[in-house]
């Protein structure tokens, strides 16, 4: 038996075979291929020629999956996804110099760590594109790299992780309010988590990973935080807070430069351990991108860091006057 008998189907036909089965259409396949709907119908025939039966049954609105299309599907798009990593493995493998590197992280790490990290990656590894995929839980990020649609995960430090895990140190728990508010007036540099026993907050939307990680919070001090407003942004969450509707509690690294608020420190402090980490086939890429993130990531952010130097009573640090 010939290599062309024991393989009769193409990668290129089962990706044809997977749009039009997803869209139930040859002429909206044909539009998403940037091929010809002559051509796309003739590649589909002889896919079904390989195959032996009828992949499709053909009806005046569309195209829908015969039996036997059904059970082609499942191993089509698994073929398609092999042939994938397998192309990106070896590029990764020949050196860092070509592919796709795809990070699953959560949404307040996009927004303070990545983006100093990518660009350190990008001037290193200028040939390899990037593909972010942010997520509002832990659980989340891990399920995307356990499933391997992602290559890395910059995330929480996982637990009981089977493959490399690079440590980035820890990220600063910041509250957030608006300038006229009573605690950012006279009032100690540090607060805290039971200062906001009584206030309605600015929370992150209720099936957000890090509204779970407040109300633990607030719990091990005797309350439940009431909600003002929730948001899954974390952009919005400070901006909020800022414009007086109430406190909220974010990463320091999320806190952009130039908010119109107030930051106050917490004491004792509230701190949550941050890693890049990979399946054990993707530690190159892994190491090659903790490395970036461990030197570029800006967990503490430099306008922030002035908050943490000292101790004690004072005004809370306005954002203006923190750089």
């Amino acid at each position: 038996m010939s290599m062309a008998d024991e393989i009769p189907l193409s990668l290129r036909q089962l990706q044809y075979f997977v749009v039009v089965a997803e869209l139930g259409s040859i002429t909206r396949g044909a539009e998403r291929l940037l091929i010809s709907q002559p051509s796309l119908s003739h590649q589909l025939r002889v896919l079904e020629s390989a195959v032996g039966a009828a992949l499709f049954d053909r009806r005046a609105r569309g195209v829908v999956l015969t039996p036997v299309g059904r059970a082609l599907l499942p191993g089509a798009k698994t073929a398609l996804a092999a042939s994938a990593d397998a192309r990106r493995l070896a590029r990764a493998a020949a050196g860092l110099d070509g592919g796709e590197l795809r990070i699953s992280t959560s949404l307040s790490l996009a927004l303070g760590v990545l983006p100093h990290a990518l660009r350190e990656w990008f001037a290193s590894h200028p040939e390899i594109e990037v593909r972010v995929h942010e997520h509002t839980h832990a659980d989340l990020v891990r399920a995307q790299v356990v499933a391997g649609d992602a290559d890395v995960a910059l995330g929480q430090y996982p637990d009981d992780w089977h493959g490399p895990v690079y440590d980035l140190g820890e990220e600063e728990m910041v509250v957030i309010v608006a300038h006229g508010d009573p605690l950012a007036a006279n009032g100690p540099r540090r607060i805290t988590i039971g200062d906001l026993r009584e206030r309605r907050w600015v929370l992150p939307a209720v099936a957000n990973g890090f509204s779970e990680y407040i109300e633990l919070i607030c719990a091990a001090e005797g309350f439940i935080p009431e909600a003002a407003v929730r948001s899954s942004g974390v952009g919005t969450l400070v901006a909020l807070a800022a414009s007086g509707l109430g406190p909220t509690l974010v990463p320091a690294n999320a806190v952009p430069e130039h908010v119109p608020g107030a930051v106050l420190a917490l004491d004792p402090p509230l701190r949550r351990r941050v890693a890049v980490y990979a399946t054990p086939a993707n530690e190159q890429l892994g190491c090659a991108f903790a490395e970036c993130a461990r030197r570029f990531g800006r967990l503490m952010p430099p306008h922030l860091a002035p908050l943490f130097e000292t101790s004690g009573n004072g005004s809370a640090t306005r954002l203006d006057q923190a750089r």
